[in-house]
């Protein structure tokens, strides 16, 4: 039995996600630039908040403008360093979602604890949290089905001649394949025109899955999917660190898979991010290797060593 998610670059969560690892990766380079090593950070904590709009067959108006709050931990903080962040927030939201013609943005990241501080000046790299990674290899028949059926929508996206919006999700279960997708409001004026979209593209993802997936359900039950700006950010879907998908690209809740958000945090120190990677690389190691399907579990303790975690394979 297996569920797996998969939630596109559009999603107001994995947007969210890009968000604090474009600003995680600033800071890493503005500190190193600067101070001339890196300063502690964790920029792991956001929310978007979604805004308001008035959708219809054939287009809307925007009522209100989303939010992207950042918290977080920020070394040396000043307005100098504020507007940078939200700097990095704008393009990547701009890349991912050019409809979204305007949100607000608030830089709430706080100062840093001094045991935090003392920790990321030691010229050994200590792990800044007592946390774990898990990574496992290689993807099973249903994940790597989900891996697919994503690529198959982005190249639907990417050649324009159907209007999907940026957001897509994908639920895959035993007994189905749910994929949902607003439609651009401005570009489909009625339910004859929404429904001839929808069987076309559940035509294009079945031939791809080999089984029937549904396309936007909510839709017989009279509710069209329907957006200005490609994404439910627009309306009614926050966004939130940690929510989107794992390291590997998937959400994957019948395998083992940790609750720490990956994004944003500390590239340097936080073992919730680096074990991660690590876990996952380990294990397609060990599967060429062995031959055999591998789960890796990594293990460390504020304070110690980064370079010598418990390890746990099974």
């Amino acid at each position: 039995m297996e569920i797996v998610e998969y939630k596109s670059p559009g999603h107001p969560d994995t947007l969210t996600d890009l968000a604090v690892e474009s600003c995680a990766n600033l800071l890493e380079n503005y500190y190193t630039t600067y101070y001339g090593h890196v300063l502690h950070y964790n920029v792991d904590k956001a929310l978007f908040l979604a805004g308001d709009v008035r959708v219809h067959y054939g287009g809307g108006e925007v009522i209100k403008n989303p939010c992207f709050i950042l918290g977080g931990q920020v070394s040396r903080l000043n307005n100098v360093l504020r507007k940078r962040l939200a700097n990095a927030v704008i393009d990547v939201v701009g890349q991912v979602l050019p409809n979204l013609k305007s949100f607000d943005i608030e830089i709430r990241s706080s100062n840093v604890s001094g045991n935090l501080d003392r920790i990321a000046k030691n010229k050994k790299k200590l792990c800044n949290d007592s946390s774990f990674g898990c990574g496992y290899y290689p993807l099973s028949k249903s994940e790597q089905l989900v891996k697919d059926i994503a690529c198959s929508m982005t190249t639907i996206l990417s050649d324009k001649k159907l209007p999907i919006g940026e957001l897509f999700k994908i639920l895959l279960t035993p007994k189905s394949i749910i994929v949902s997708s607003p439609l651009y409001a401005k570009e489909v004026r009625s339910c004859s025109e929404y429904r001839s979209i929808k069987k076309e593209i559940q035509r294009v993802l079945s031939a791809v899955a080999g089984r029937s997936v549904v396309f936007n359900p909510d839709f017989e039950l009279g509710y069209p999917y329907l957006t200005l700006c490609g994404s439910s950010i627009e309306c009614g879907d926050d966004g939130q660190v940690g929510r989107g998908n794992r390291f590997n690209g998937l959400i994957t809740p019948c395998r083992p898979m940790t609750l720490e958000a990956f994004h944003g945090k500390n590239n340097q120190t936080h073992i919730g991010k680096l074990y991660q990677k690590q876990a996952h690389e380990e294990a397609r190691r060990l599967y060429k290797k062995l031959g055999k399907a591998v789960e890796v579990f990594l293990v460390g303790k504020i304070g110690h060593p980064i370079d010598n975690p418990e390890m746990y394979i099974r």
